[in-house]
């Protein structure tokens, strides 16, 4: 019997194991070369999509995309840094954008997105913004970056880190609000 089970043990050793990640053959997901998605929000609203994960890549239709819905009490958000770089966990670093003009999405959501664009290791208060309107298909609008507007301090295009994308409210006849990005590219900008 104790031959047996080391013979079985050899076996099953000597078979390739599974690989468990979130990756496409050699390649990470991504949406654009933007592969860190963090999702983020209050205690009082529920992350619908993804059910459990802290990261909103997933492939749908045979596509990557960024998607989470959630059912809002006072915030729900999803963020990526501008450097592709960023380690899970880590501030994301300066990056300059003065050379590029605008960002250009294509996306739908049921319920209208702040689009935030943060300054460097700036996390409360208030952002510059733009608002994404609601859309039932998919949509690509191009957004000039001096549409930003409303933050504490003008946009300093030289010294920016993360794109943020909120729900602030639940759509009305859903009663959830959901989000799913298909594509995120910079004017003249690689990540």
């Amino acid at each position: 019997m104790r031959l047996f089970r080391i013979l079985l043990f050899l076996l099953l050793e000597s078979f390739p194991k599974p690989v468990f990640s979130q990756s496409t053959g050699s390649n990470p997901l991504s949406v654009n070369g933007f592969s860190l998605w963090v999702i983020g929000h209050d205690s009082g609203t529920i992350q619908l999509i993804p059910e459990t994960k802290k990261m909103g890549l997933a492939m749908e239709g045979g596509k990557t995309v960024v998607h989470v819905r959630f059912k809002v009490s006072g915030y729900g958000e999803i963020q990526t840094p501008v450097n592709a770089s960023t380690a899970p966990g880590a501030e994301a670093p300066s990056v300059n954008l003065s050379e590029s003009r605008y960002i250009k999405i294509r996306y739908k959501a049921n319920q209208t997105v702040m689009l935030q664009l943060r300054q460097t290791g700036v996390h409360g208060g208030i952002h510059n913004h733009v608002l994404l309107p609601s859309s039932d298909t998919f949509t690509t609008s191009t957004i000039y970056f001096t549409s930003f507007k409303g933050g504490s301090q003008p946009l300093d295009l030289k010294d920016v880190a993360k794109f943020n994308f909120a729900f602030l409210a639940n759509n009305e006849k859903d009663g959830f609000a959901d989000l799913v990005i298909q594509s995120l590219t910079i004017d003249r900008y690689k990540p």
